[in-house]
């Protein structure tokens, strides 16, 4: 007898791929991209890279405890920040190391924003009152402190620090270490290993500006969410831009694996396109996955097999949001992330490609994390490649 075959119900309609299929290739580039993380040796080194630097900071900018800090994982462009290309002015010095971190730096900490004032949705402008740095800085006579001046101050006091480096016996080489626009970048390394930290002088503020929506909910009395916002250095005519990155990495916790093997993958996939020139910055695919979260129900977004669905609207809703121009900020009314941005059809083109061919960009980003992946000894390589050998081809054993 005939053996009938098994009716394909599971097929993307606009792509022609299985969603069995899409939903292995993410956890595979999950897989991946971890495998960074792994190793002996990994995590002594990244702590004795974080010591390094905040050692250096406290050479320039002493702070309380290192508690102060704000350490994000993934560099600048990740996606944690709303910043893009032109914020910055310049692409990266570095090249992708194999670990990144974003460090936010509070040069100036207010109670309140009494010394603020509103000058956009998202943007404010800070008094000169607020920021007493000891030596003499360029704009000392202007009404407000511009994050041009406190990065000015920042930067030339960390090379300064980091030029006297050589006279210490340090743990990791220091390979480089350069502004990046506003901000300062550093890349150290092991035998093995190369990670990079992306420095960024930020002004912290206590409590929330006025205006602010949904975050009351995410923070509680008995909540780890702190209740603050950060003040980042980019903006026109000395603005300094609003964002809420303390109380956004704790969303970005509470959020199901799967929701995160959704952003992960979205963000690598689309991460070039959207560093582009003229482009709005990975930020807006964490924004656009915050508003889906509003409006589909809990139960269908934990579930671990809707992985390659929620990946695909995803895809399609930003592809909507370029085309119409616009992706407000969940958080501040009036505050749109494509605001003045001419590149919307170009970058709806892109999404669009990516969506009509999802399998083959997610196995082209498989294919460079295993190239940016650096496995320490041999004896590390040996045993993460016996147990590639021990599961199948899309999930570890």
């Amino acid at each position: 007898m005939a053996v009938r075959a098994r009716p394909l119900t599971d097929l993307d309609f606009c792509s022609g791929s299985r969603i069995e299929e899409l939903n292995k290739l993410l956890e595979e580039l999950e897989r991946r991209q971890s495998i960074a993380l792994q190793g002996k040796d990994v995590l002594h080194t990244c702590l004795q890279a974080k010591d390094l630097v905040f050692n250096l900071i406290a050479r320039v900018h002493p702070l309380p405890s290192p508690n102060a800090f704000l350490l994000l994982s993934g560099g600048l462009c990740s996606g944690s920040l709303d910043v893009s290309s032109s914020d910055l002015g310049c692409p990266s010095p570095f090249e992708c190391s194999s670990i990144s971190y974003t460090l936010l730096v509070p040069i100036i900490r207010l109670p309140s924003s009494l010394h603020l004032s509103q000058s956009s949705p998202c943007h404010y402008l800070v008094g000169r009152s607020a920021w007493d740095p000891a030596p003499p800085v360029v704009g000392a006579g202007t009404v407000h402190v511009s994050p041009y001046d406190v990065s000015l101050w920042f930067n030339s006091s960390l090379l300064s620090e980091v030029s006297h480096l050589s006279e210490f016996s340090l743990p990791l080489s220091l390979e480089r270490a350069e502004p990046w626009g506003n901000c300062f970048s550093i890349l150290l390394s092991s035998q093995s290993l190369s990670i990079r930290f992306d420095l960024v002088p930020v002004v912290e503020v206590q409590g929330w500006p006025p205006g602010v929506q949904y975050l009351d909910e995410w923070v509680a009395e008995d909540s780890e969410a702190p209740k603050l916002f950060h003040l980042l250095p980019w903006g026109a005519g000395g603005q300094w831009r609003v964002g809420f990155p303390g109380v956004e990495l704790y969303m970005r916790r509470c959020l199901h694996p799967a929701l995160s093997l959704v952003l992960r993958a979205s963000t690598a996939v689309l991460g070039q396109i959207l560093q582009q020139n003229g482009a709005p910055g990975p930020y807006v695919v964490w924004v656009t996955l915050l508003q889906a979260c509003q409006r589909l129900p809990r139960g269908y977004l934990s579930q671990g097999h809707n992985a390659a669905l929620c990946f695909l609207g995803l895809l399609e809703e930003l592809s909507h949001l370029f085309l119409r121009g616009s992706c407000p900020n969940p958080f501040l009314p009036g505050c749109d992330l494509l605001l003045g941005s001419t590149r919307g059809p170009s970058l709806a083109r892109h999404v669009s490609e990516v969506r009509a061919h999802p399998a083959r960009y997610l196995r082209a980003v498989i294919r460079e994390a295993k190239e940016v992946v650096k496995v320490g000894d041999k004896g590390e390589r040996e045993e993460i490649e016996e147990k590639e050998e021990r599961g199948s081809g899309c999930y570890p054993s």
